[in-house]
């Protein structure tokens, strides 16, 4: 159990002056978060303790990795195990208001827990770990450098290798298994890979299109590495541009550098999107900028703080975020230039290194 997590989150409650008696963690990341437990449960955090409730699947696992916990695994073949536990557990330490996790609890199993403690009043909270987890500890920040290297490592191992004539697909898969090659348990996310006319799509799919010369080419990949996320986006080009790509390439490269030079800690998150976003507007293109600046990263590929035009959130050492602008022209293609930075105490690092030219 990560004590030092589970304290924050004891004493966010206090200063929120959240009045429960118990916080029930369902979703499974902020479980990770505060045990250490990588498998499938629930936890209950009371004042003194941290009960972790798996199934006979992940009794021994979760015995290794969150030897501080109290586990209660569930008895084979008794559907009810889990929720006689938890009211065992509730009329032991006199459990009369239980916090719970509104997007990630379901409603089933909401609906069993007011059958069997019908007398506890649940109190719904909305991303009250995720704020916790928006500032990275040491050992996060590792493993996300680590994830970042891997990533960037796979991204120049596949484009010296790339020429005309293979399929978006084919891109899309050599950078998966090169990732994999080099330390990742998976990749954070469906790779992106698209050309030509299909670069207007920001988020679509690797297809059988082949790739031809003169064509914009943006590639969006991460890496999961020990549970945790990276991001990077290019966008390049074999061959010789024209002047329209050269320019709206160019203008995205800018916008990422001013919104880059202005990072630092005591910012607000919708003060660096507005930099960029009308940088991008005063040179004709802000209709075909469409999506925030960036989003945070983490154990989860987009979770909190997002870089938008209306987030209040206010930077801080130790956040890890993307700074991602783009143009979208329809019929033309698409430019993104997206990295993953580490606000600092001096500023801001960038994790993802992999050079930003058009023509490789």
């Amino acid at each position: 159990m990560r004590k030092d997590r589970v304290e924050k989150l004891r004493k966010k409650i206090i200063q929120e002056k959240l009045e429960i008696d118990a916080f029930l963690v369902s979703n499974w990341k902020n479980l990770f978060y505060l045990s250490g437990f990588d498998g499938e449960g629930n936890g209950l955090i009371t004042k003194n303790k941290f009960y972790l409730f798996t199934d006979p699947r992940y009794g021994e696992q979760a015995e290794k990795e969150s030897p501080e916990s109290e586990i209660l695994v569930d008895e084979a073949r008794k559907k009810d195990s889990r929720e006689l536990a938890l009211k065992k557990i509730i009329e032991k330490e006199k459990i009369k208001k239980i916090a719970i996790e509104s997007e990630s609890l379901y409603y089933s199993d909401f609906q069993n827990y007011q059958k069997y403690f019908p007398l506890v009043e649940y109190v719904s909270t909305k991303d009250f770990i995720e704020q916790i987890r928006m500032v990275k500890d040491k050992d996060e920040i590792i493993s996300l450098k680590k994830a970042a290297q891997i990533t960037t490592e796979s991204l120049k191992e596949v484009l010296e290798n790339l020429t005309p004539g293979v399929r978006e697909l084919d891109i899309a898969t050599e950078i998966a298994y090169t990732m994999r090659k080099k330390g990742a348990q998976k990749e954070a996310f469906d790779l992106i890979v698209v050309s030509g006319h299909r670069g207007s799509l920001p988020h679509g799919k690797p297809s059988e299109k082949k790739i031809n010369e003169g064509e914009l080419i943006t590639i969006d990949i991460g890496a999961y590495f020990q549970n945790y996320n990276s991001d990077i986006t290019r966008t390049i080009l074999l061959g010789k541009e024209n002047e329209k790509q050269k320019e709206i390439f160019s203008l995205v490269l800018e916008a990422q550098e001013e919104a880059l030079k202005a990072l630092k800690s005591g910012v607000k998150a919708k003060d660096i999107d507005s930099l960029a976003r009308k940088f991008i507007e005063k040179r004709g293109y802000g209709k075909y900028f469409g999506h925030n600046l960036g989003h945070g990263v983490g154990l989860d590929i987009h979770e909190l703080p997002g870089i938008s035009f209306n987030n209040e959130t206010i930077l801080l050492p130790g956040m890890v975020i993307t700074i991602e602008p783009g143009i979208y022209l329809p019929d033309i293609g698409g430019v993104r230039i997206e990295d993953t930075v580490l606000i600092t105490e001096d500023g801001s690092e960038i994790l993802t290194w992999f050079p930003k030219v058009l023509n490789l």
